[in-house]
């Protein structure tokens, strides 16, 4: 007998990813406001992308990372579609080079992390300060790079625990129901 699906096969997780993704902007903006330290912000988006390629491979974690980019450019970008590209070359990136890798492992994911948000926010700094002829690199290296990648690393231990047990759900899930 055929099995029928009310659903498409990847719904649940497209739903649940969505709303991980509208959860983090609400606390983005609203809590994560009031705990900056240094006048830096903790970037748990790009958390959520590096976990979330890591679990899940390069192909989602692109996806992933595009939507959770897109998300922030809508809302807090000057340049639509510029968090979604470095969110879609994070997530591709996590998720490439790690076939075999121990999930419950933290370390390998805070490494990730650190060097994504170096990167973003070097990329961030020659894509809207350079161009416009602000050239003081070690001022803005000392104030927001260092202490962004300190700071964003720090938290990748909770926000990186909230998507493991996430995915672990969903993998549970599609698993009991022959979806995956």
């Amino acid at each position: 007998m055929n099995k029928v699906y009310l659903l498409p096969d990847k719904l649940p997780r497209i739903v649940a990813l969505a709303v991980v993704i509208v959860i983090n902007f609400v606390l983005q903006s609203t809590v994560f406001q009031y705990i900056e330290v240094l006048g830096v912000k903790p970037n748990t988006a790009l958390v959520l992308i590096c976990g979330y390629g890591v679990l899940r491979g390069d192909l989602e974690g692109a996806f992933f990372g595009f939507f959770a980019g897109l998300f922030q450019d809508v809302y807090y970008g000057t340049v639509i579609g510029f968090s979604a590209m470095l969110g879609m070359l994070t997530g591709f990136f996590c998720g490439k080079p790690l076939k075999d890798f121990y999930r419950e492992n933290y370390f390998l994911p805070m490494l990730l992390v650190a060097a994504s948000t170096f990167v973003y926010q070097f990329v961030y700094y020659i894509s809207f300060f350079l161009f416009r002829g602000k050239v003081n690199f070690a001022f803005y290296l000392n104030t927001i790079i260092f202490p962004g990648v300190v700071y964003t690393t720090a938290s990748s231990l909770p926000v990186y625990g909230v998507i493991y047990l996430v995915n672990k759900k969903l993998e549970a899930y599609e698993k009991k129901w022959g979806r995956l």
